[in-house]
């Protein structure tokens, strides 16, 4: 069932991007003046958040993102060089556009060992006076493929966690953007606590997110990215759960953009990002992390 239910969602998605296509084909037809907006954001990712931007059409991107230890806190300070001794995650990924509004991509990160695969679909394009707002959609699908001494993942399936997510943006003016997500995340496994008294975690999480972009100069801008994840696990004074604030600059330098972050959380990718949140912004358990993100014409 689930891989006939695969591939009606494939088949949905080629029939969209056929559709988009088409669409995108009529519009320059029969409005050869119509104002697209452009530059919302400088890239597909904020910091770990999708943006409204796709990949062009032969474009490959290629992303390192790196985050280290705690500034402070009990494995912060002086001693750790204030998380520089450490890498709390590392991922790197390939992110290709297959035509201007669909891309796919591939990446790899330190925390669970994960190797995801991306699909990513602009639904609707942000037009001067027309539409006020972008919208995207996307699955993505990571694996774990880390060895598992206690035996947690006795099938294939349990090794599994997905991401569906709708991704709204607009450039309000030419310095500031916004953008708002809705995410369904499933776990296939779920590992509890032992105090059977203690809140349950469940397999599926659903977060409400959203984002922000001040364009300071040509060059720079202030960014911000903030998730709350639903449920009573993960809201209950019971169990130790901070949700994901990250805060950062963004440098355009020729080919590259590079960014500069703190979050409170290691995650890189959705699946890490909503299920870990042991660290706090106000104990010090912030992490300094970087992107490096380098554009390559392959059309």
């Amino acid at each position: 069932m689930r891989n006939l239910l695969a591939g009606v969602l494939f088949l949905q998605v080629v029939r969209l991007i056929g559709q988009n296509d088409l669409l995108a084909e009529l519009e320059l037809e029969m409005a050869p003046d119509v104002e697209w907006v452009t530059s919302s954001w400088k890239a597909p990712y904020l910091i770990n958040a999708h943006t409204t931007e796709m990949e062009p059409k032969g474009v490959l991107d290629f992303r390192i993102a790196h985050r280290f230890g705690d500034l402070f806190g009990q494995s912060g300070g002086i001693h750790s060089l204030y998380g520089l001794d450490q890498a709390s995650n590392i991922r790197f990924s390939f992110d290709y556009g297959i035509t201007e509004n669909f891309q796919i991509g591939i990446g790899r990160s330190k925390t669970n060992e994960h190797v995801d695969g991306l699909l990513k679909l602009r639904v609707l394009r942000q037009k001067k006076g027309e539409v006020p707002f972008s919208a995207v959609v996307l699955s993505n699908t990571a694996i774990t493929p880390k060895k598992d001494p206690n035996g947690y993942f006795s099938k294939f399936a349990h090794r599994l966690m997905f991401i569906n997510q709708i991704v709204l943006g607009s450039k309000v003016n030419n310095r500031f953007s916004i953008l708002a997500n809705g995410t369904y995340l499933h776990k296939n496994v779920v590992i509890q606590k032992a105090d059977i008294n203690l809140p349950r975690d469940r397999n599926e999480l659903f977060s409400l997110g959203g984002g922000v972009r001040c364009k300071v100069n040509k060059k720079l801008s202030i960014v911000g990215e903030y998730n709350y994840t639903f449920g009573l696990f993960r809201n209950s004074n019971e169990i130790e759960y901070y949700h994901p604030l990250s805060l950062g600059i963004e440098i355009e330098t020729g080919g590259h953009v590079f960014h500069i972050n703190l979050s409170n959380s290691p995650g890189l990718i959705y699946q890490d990002l909503l299920n870990t949140g042991l660290d706090s912004w106000a104990d010090g358990e912030i992490k300094l992390g970087f992107t490096i993100s380098r554009f390559f014409v392959l059309k």
